[in-house]
């Protein structure tokens, strides 16, 4: 298969970027050609490599509508749109691209809408989160170009079961072709470091957090909890990994708890850092308000860490509670202290929960399980009668 895979972003570490390098070294493996597109500022065409080693292009994708000068942007789009659309026929032509994969569905890629319904290319596009739920919660209204997108494609992919209920929950009408399919993590990315790579952190003993710095993912519960046992782990620190709008208010409130000295704001850190941080930590906490998948919950689980979280979106399809990890409610700061404790008092405890916790990931949650999935899927769509409508279930 010819796949051209379209994202928001050409980066390195981050969520949607773990999802799509790992797919695309899988498709790779598995001799389907790979080629990623990614929006720029510039107007034409422009050939470059990407930050995971693929062969990758970037061009210019102007929006019907901006966020501002709303007049303005459109004028912007009607001057461009043949343009581009020009530039995207002919750039799908020469790579014979059978499929389209487009990961966090934005504004921009309204174009492939269109090409979709005038060469013969399948749509498949990838929800992960904030895309469809900012800040977690649905938007009061989405834009005419999202809902033209999202209902010309042929595939709607979440990330969990609980993510694909909410997606049709806000778009009953595209029930029939949305399917979950769960991230998966490279695990020998993550176990097998390169020896200079295998020194682990100088922290000391640290619980540990990867999250942005924003509301959802509700790190000001995380630090109240933490302030609350100090007597309990007097020389353990946490490890905030991340940044985000809400950095300066939470460095006041550690500060104003008195858990300054004890919390360490990392900001954002390369892929390299957080494998190294995740081998060292004590415990890895998400203590989000909503979360569709937490594929820093896998990442910890397969450097074989005890996870913490909270029992919102697609964690408990992850987490079994006692048995590979500790589930709380989330924003119960009484809760999560409680959690912190048992776990830091009970060394036999984070054993069990550790390797069980590898076991869910070597079993579920792999890289090569994720990619065999959407591999299947991508067949099964470019082998379907015109019309028809996949399966809601996952394949395999």
């Amino acid at each position: 298969m010819r796949i051209l895979l379209v994202a928001p972003w050409d980066e390195e570490s981050g969520g949607v970027a773990s999802v799509v390098g790992n797919l695309a070294r899988y498709l790779q493996s598995c001799r389907h050609e790979v080629i990623f597109l990614f929006p720029a500022a510039g107007l034409f065409l422009r050939s470059k490599v990407t930050a995971w080693g693929f062969p990758g292009f970037e061009l210019r994708m102007q929006p019907p509508f901006g966020a501002r000068h709303s007049v303005i942007s459109l004028m912007a789009f009607l001057f461009l749109f043949p343009i581009i659309l020009f530039q995207l026929i002919r750039f799908i032509r020469k790579y014979h691209i059978q499929i389209v994969n487009i990961h966090y569905p934005a504004e921009a890629f309204f174009y492939f809408a269109v090409l979709r319904r005038i060469l013969d290319i399948k749509l498949v596009i990838s929800v992960h989160g904030a895309d469809i739920f900012p800040d977690g919660k649905a938007k009061d209204k989405y834009s005419r170009t999202m809902l033209y997108l999202l209902s010309s494609s042929d595939l709607v992919v979440g990330n969990s079961l609980a993510f694909r209920k909410d997606f049709i929950t806000i778009f009953p009408n595209l029930q029939g072709k949305t399917i979950f399919i769960h991230n998966g993590v490279d695990l020998y990315e993550l176990t097998e470091l390169k020896a200079e790579d295998t020194r682990t952190s100088d922290h000391g003993q640290y619980l540990l957090c990867i999250a942005a710095h924003n509301p959802k993912k509700a790190i000001d519960v995380l630090i109240r909890a933490f302030a609350s046992i100090e007597a309990i782990a007097p020389i353990c620190k946490l490890l905030l990994a991340g940044d985000g709008p809400l950095r300066k208010q939470l460095e006041e409130l550690a500060l104003t708890l008195r858990a300054d000295k004890r919390i360490e704001f990392l900001g954002w850190q390369t892929r390299t850092e957080i494998v190294k941080i995740l081998r060292g930590c004590t415990a890895f906490v998400l203590p989000s308000r909503s979360e569709p998948f937490g594929i820093a919950v896998i990442e910890a689980l397969a450097c074989s860490k005890p996870v913490i979280a909270t029992k919102v979106g697609g964690i408990p399809e992850i987490i079994e509670n006692g048995k590979n990890g500790i589930l709380v409610e989330p924003d119960d700061t009484h809760a999560l202290a409680e959690a912190l404790t048992v776990v830091l008092t009970n060394p036999a405890l984070q054993k069990t929960l550790a390797a069980n916790g590898y076991v869910t990931v070597d079993k579920f949650f792999r890289c090569e399980h994720t990619g065999a999935a959407y591999e299947a899927v991508f067949a099964d769509i470019l082998a379907m009668p015109a019309g028809s409508e996949a399966s809601e279930q996952v394949p395999g």
